[in-house]
């Protein structure tokens, strides 16, 4: 029955991880009243394609523990080994995003752009005041081709992942 109910959790969990990636503006339900600001973030392409890149970690987050919570529920050794490739995917990809913005941080810094914490909160409140852009379309042809490549690569890493953990 656990595993059942943890099969279900998580893959609410990946279905909002593969949604956020798709569209990195389904966050802003956390924080409501701040959809200016969200929008207003999803319109330039490295924070937007840093917030897909989250909804990635998160939908990798959810699949493993579906695939992990059906092998313990039916003792499937296939779909625990799949879980645990799928972690080794989030853990490597996690690490790669990480240095990447480190390293974007070291860079903006030398090129004397890097905006501190005290920058991030006025501009925050700003876009929280000025409140949503009436825009239209509000999804624009190189948001869609992002959100095309996010998704095929997405699932190229999965499956090449779940293939290599059942070979292994």
């Amino acid at each position: 029955m656990g595993g059942i109910v943890g099969a279900i959790i998580g893959l609410g969990i990946a279905i909002f991880g593969f949604l956020v990636m798709r569209d990195p503006l389904r966050l802003s339900i956390f924080a409501p009243g701040e959809e200016g600001y969200y929008q207003r973030m999803v319109f330039d392409a490295l924070p937007r394609n840093s917030l897909r890149a989250l909804g990635m970690l998160v939908c990798l987050f959810g699949a493993s523990i579906v695939t992990a919570a059906l092998g313990a529920a039916f003792k499937v050794r296939a779909l625990q080994a799949m879980s645990k490739g799928l972690w080794a995917l989030m853990v490597l990809s996690f690490l790669a995003l990480w240095c990447f913005g480190i390293g974007s941080a070291i860079w903006q810094a030398l090129r004397g752009k890097s905006s501190g914490w005290s920058d991030w909160f006025q501009s925050r409140r700003r876009a929280i005041e000025l409140g949503p852009v009436d825009v239209f379309p509000s999804v624009t042809p190189q948001m869609r081709r992002e959100a095309l490549m996010f998704t095929v690569g997405f699932f190229v890493l999965v499956f090449v992942a779940a293939g290599a953990a059942l070979i292994h």
